[in-house]
């Protein structure tokens, strides 16, 4: 049943509409207040004076916004979701487009057949395919086809069976995480912090396919699927919701090659964990005595530590070195029944388990050590010191 908009509001509702301008641009012929006046519906107070209303993404907006102009005229403005909900009539977005749709929505385009479906319990949303069988060469190497200035690469991840693949970003503005499958037995989840974000999904349009849309505080969730059943799942931190679609939007394949470089030299005592391969960027984890060392290469940026760096050479090239600001103290080794295990592993089960703690981009007892050669960026983290890394760097082949 369609609901009729009275007269009043289908005013504020096309005014709201048009208004494009920012509070700069509209002070700077008048004056600009917030939260001036009373707003109710049929006789019933919905916004009070003073008050701020709570937008989807958590922030605290204006509950309404009063324009005088310069000859004393006066306008009340009221967010458009708040509109949506004074008159019970849905609201979506088209990213593509730029639209704001209120009431009727459009039929969004979607993959012939949709083969990942959505399964929501109670805050977990998450989407899997079922589809068993298929075995893939390599891991899907979709990622962002440009980053925004400021942002580069923190890490990837790949399952075994190349169904998946991860990319981490980090950036000015906050970070994303980038998850892409294909059709298989895989599944991608997110748990929220209540169920109203998971209510509250929107749809929206990303390379002109159906997307859903999740604002869940500071956290964002943007999924899609393309025409040949790959799903994209775009998890951000901190992130817009512009941004966040602006980097789907440019989504593509990556056909870019570089060589698989491996390590040359290292000191006794580490053992790898960890290899993932992804087109032009390879990632590796070692550990030895509880202690982390990851490097990646990549020919994108690569992300690096905060703070300033001493420069440094590795083989005659130019290289920038961060010390660790909480040097890494050994805590001695690791015990199973109380008798020391050389390399912290312990069996389980008859299987070999390694513990240890891997570093992050801004671990702070871990050196970092960076560098660029023939195009490809080099990032090596270790607790290792600058001396030794730098000869680690010398021989990777």
């Amino acid at each position: 049943m369609k609901k009729r908009i009275p007269s009043f509001w289908a005013g504020v509702l096309t005014a709201v509409l048009v208004l494009t301008m920012t509070t700069t641009a509209l002070a700077a012929s008048g004056q600009v207040s917030f939260n001036f006046a009373n707003i109710a519906l049929n006789g019933e107070a919905k916004i009070t004076a003073g008050s701020t209303i709570t937008a989807a993404n958590g922030q605290q907006v204006p509950g309404s916004i009063l324009y005088t102009d310069a000859a004393g005229g006066k306008t009340n403005y009221l967010p458009i979701r708040a509109v949506s909900d004074l008159l019970g009539v849905e609201i979506g977005y088209d990213s593509a487009t730029k639209t704001v749709y209120l009431g009727q929505q459009p039929t969004a385009q979607t993959a012939q057949g949709s083969r990942w479906q959505r399964e929501v319990e109670g805050r977990k949303v998450m989407y899997y395919c079922g589809e068993e069988g298929h075995s893939y060469d390599a891991p899907p190497s979709w990622r962002p086809g440009m980053l925004p200035e400021g942002w580069s690469l923190a890490q990837i991840r790949h399952d075994t069976r190349n169904d998946t693949a991860r990319w981490d970003y980090e950036g000015p503005e906050g970070k994303i995480s980038f998850n892409c499958a294909y059709p298989s037995t895989a599944g991608l989840a997110r748990q929220m912090n209540s169920e109203d974000a998971v209510k509250n999904c929107q749809k929206l349009t990303v390379q002109g396919y159906g997307a859903d849309y999740y604002q869940d505080g500071e956290q964002s969730l943007l999924v899609w699927e393309d025409s040949d059943g790959v799903l994209f799942f775009m998890r951000g931190t901190d992130v817009s919701r512009e941004l966040l679609t602006e980097m789907a939007e440019g989504m593509k394949l990556c056909t870019a090659d570089v060589d698989d470089y491996t390590m040359g030299w290292l000191p006794k005592g580490y053992t790898r964990l960890d290899h993932y391969s992804i087109a032009d960027t390879g990632y590796e984890t070692w550990l030895k005595d509880g202690a982390g060392m990851t490097w990646l290469y990549s020919a994108s940026p690569v992300a690096v530590p905060d703070g300033t760096p001493e420069a440094v050479t590795v083989g005659g090239t130019k290289a920038q070195f961060w010390a660790a600001s909480e040097p890494y103290e050994d805590e001695g080794a690791m015990t199973v029944n109380g008798k020391p295990v050389e390399g912290h592993s312990a069996s389980a089960g008859g299987a070999s388990v390694i513990s240890g703690t891997v570093p992050g981009v801004h671990s702070k007892d871990v050196n970092t050590l960076v560098w660029t050669e023939n195009g490809v960026n080099f990032r090596l983290q270790s607790v290792l010191d600058q001396a030794t890394m730098i000869q680690i760097a010398e021989n990777i082949e």
